[in-house]
């Protein structure tokens, strides 16, 4: 049997194919020219600045032996007060006028502290701290100590709390080119910014509870690779994280897999990810999960999970910033149609467009 009697419609080597190849080169070219045309009329975009001028640091001051601690840790009881000292260094070339702040502590989304600008200047622990000046002008090579004061309302339940310090340049940056195609460019604003964290522990550490839930674990495909995602919540008083392993075994065989989950603050939740190669697409599988943390605890769980199946179409690039969704089977030959259709009804506007704007001889 000749072999092209067997290709299905859409093969490169058929004529819907070389078709289909025809209209996807056109397609491109008239996205390009889309993409292209509304730079005519706004060509008149700046170049962006570099970005400031000057570096700088925020960090804990060291103590009588010179030695700084990575983040701030104090303990203060309800009602009352602690000071602190941050360091505020300007290592660049020339002087740098830089402001101060206050950020919310949070955590990231896959596990890990992190922070957040605070509305109205200030929001929660981070409104304890004060004794902050708006900003600060150093000189180049210069340092400055900031002396600040963490009050804990009365009557605020014990446990830990987070909030951080925060410094950027007061002068807003200059937009920065960042891409560009033909006569149209993207730009964007940056601004650099530091954050250095105050930790409060309210009430004794050693009595605050440290506990941590697994309310469930979803299967992905991430690229080609399956993985688990477990849901981590931590129901305790203290910041926590942990490691340990997941196990899922498929067709008899058991696969396990490391599992490390970054600081979970209290109330807080994370989705921690872990790739699980060797999980097959499109099937549910027994899996249990433990992780240990604190003073000698663990978390378990254990329940099936479903690696979703791939996707049955392939996502194509048919030109700049455009994609198109593409059965496995190949493009019909009624969509191919279509396309071309579309595509010879773009290019004669844009003829149109082109002539309109030629001048008259």
């Amino acid at each position: 049997m000749n072999s092209q009697h067997g290709r299905p419609a859409g093969h490169p080597s058929t004529p819907a194919g070389r078709l289909g190849r025809w209209c996807l080169a056109a397609a491109a070219a008239i996205a390009c020219l889309a993409a292209a045309s509304p730079a005519l009329s706004s060509a008149s975009a700046g170049r962006g600045a570099i970005g400031p001028g000057g570096k700088f640091g925020l960090s804990v001051a060291p103590d009588s032996q010179g030695r700084a601690a990575p983040y701030f840790k104090l303990t203060v009881p309800p009602g009352q007060s602690a000071a602190a000292t941050a360091v505020i260094s300007n290592t660049g070339d020339t002087a740098e006028t830089l402001e101060i702040g206050r950020s919310a502590g949070v955590t990231a989304t896959n596990g890990g502290s992190a922070f957040s600008p605070a509305p109205a200047g200030c929001s929660g622990p981070g409104c304890w701290v004060s004794g902050l000046p708006h900003t600060v002008t150093l000189p180049a090579h210069t340092q400055e100590m900031l002396n600040f004061t963490v009050s804990v309302p009365a009557g605020t339940p014990d446990g830990q709390y987070l909030s951080g310090l925060s410094a950027k340049p007061a002068a807003r940056p200059q937009p920065v080119k960042v891409g560009s195609n033909g006569r149209a460019a993207a730009q964007a604003i940056i601004v650099e910014q530091v954050t250095v964290g105050v930790a409060v522990t309210v009430g004794q550490l050693s009595t605050l509870m440290t506990r941590l839930r697994i309310p469930g674990v979803q299967g992905a495909i991430e690229g080609p690779t399956a993985r688990l995602n477990i849901k981590l919540d931590n129901t305790g008083q203290t910041f926590a994280k942990g490691t340990g392993r997941a196990t899922c075994t498929t067709a008899g065989k058991p696969h396990a897999y490391t599992v490390y989950a970054d600081t979970v603050l209290p109330s807080g939740h994370a989705l921690i990810p872990v790739n699980a190669p060797g999980l097959p697409e499109g099937a549910t599988v027994p899996c249990t999960v433990s992780i240990h943390y604190g003073n000698g605890q663990t978390v378990s769980w254990a329940g099936p999970v479903t690696v979703p199946a791939p996707p049955s179409g392939r996502i194509i690039h048919t030109g700049p910033g455009t994609y198109t969704s593409v059965p496995q089977g190949g493009i019909p030959v009624w969509a191919i149609v279509l396309i071309c259709i579309g595509v010879l009804i773009l290019a004669g506007i844009v003829v149109l467009i082109v002539r309109s704007r030629r001048p008259a001889s």
